[in-house]
């Protein structure tokens, strides 16, 4: 860090930034909001590109505007062209088939540049209203998954994905195995949001191998933007140089922690609840 007339600045030698390709939530529990949230905490500057912006409030979301292809593209090309650059992408909620549609260009050119882009196909809210229709799911496998580093689906997005590849039903590994024929680098297929005592975690990579991360659930109740949060963590670990499975594994440790600190604000669990003096 260097002191400037009073001011700290970031030293542009130190870190590039994450590029947050998401969506602006209003009651700032999800989306673009965490995000800012657990880079701050990281340490690690951002990049924004705005995809929608979405009301929502404790029944879920009211509506999602999309934000114009040209405004996203434009953003993300200044992110790449301004110093020094990004290190690494994340890719959240994109609402309709036309936004990931005008994604790939753009990823494909950050892929060619060797910077790790990860994507969280974010379909529900927690509440479980609809964020995405099956056209954009099915957009994100052709135009986005190819240029994708690791994809964060949980088990009901794997579902959904896997059945817009093939109608066949399998396990898990085989859905899995049918999703990396997109060309999609590894898979990260989160347990969160079962009905079990532990939280499986399974990262399958385009190699074969599977890890498995096991941990404790808690509480009752799932905090809003624990998807958000672990795929935004990734992309900063990734970004650092760090390997994907350790990057995974440090970065569920640091959800973990976060849902261990939520707290109720009016009728939603926060991962972010605030602190008072």
């Amino acid at each position: 860090m260097n002191k400037n007339s009073g001011l700290w600045t970031l030293d542009t030698g130190l870190e590039r930034p994450v590029l947050l390709i998401s969506a602006s939530d209003s009651s700032a529990a999800a989306g673009m909001q965490v995000d800012l949230r657990v880079l701050n905490d990281l340490g690690a500057p951002a990049r924004c590109s705005i995809t929608a912006v979405t009301v929502q409030g404790d029944g879920g979301a009211r509506s999602i505007n999309s934000v114009d292809p040209v405004i996203i593209n434009e953003s993300i090309s200044t992110a790449l062209s301004d110093l020094p650059g990004i290190g690494a992408v994340k890719v959240g909620l994109l609402g309709e088939a036309s936004t990931a549609k005008a994604l790939e260009v753009p990823l494909a050119r950050i892929k060619g540049l060797c910077i790790p882009i990860v994507v969280d196909p974010v379909m529900r809210s927690t509440p479980g209203s609809a964020l995405s229709t099956d056209d954009t799911a099915a957009t994100i496998l052709e135009k986005i998954l190819p240029w994708t580093a690791l994809l964060t689906p949980n088990r009901d997005e794997l579902e959904a994905l896997s059945i817009l590849v093939s109608e066949k039903s399998g396990d898990e590994a085989e859905k899995v195995q049918q999703l990396l024929k997109s060309g999609v680098g590894g898979i990260l297929v989160t347990g969160g949001d079962t009905e079990d005592d532990q939280c499986i975690d399974i990262l399958y990579e385009k190699s074969g191998t599977a890890t498995v991360f096991k941990h404790p659930k808690i509480g009752e109740r799932a905090p809003r933007g624990t998807g958000c949060a672990l795929s935004t963590s990734i992309a900063v670990h990734l970004g650092r140089g760090i390997p994907m499975v350790e990057a995974v594994g440090l970065s569920i440790e640091y959800v973990t922690g976060l849902i261990e600190r939520a707290a109720m604000v009016g009728g939603q669990l926060l991962l972010f609840p605030g602190k008072r003096p």
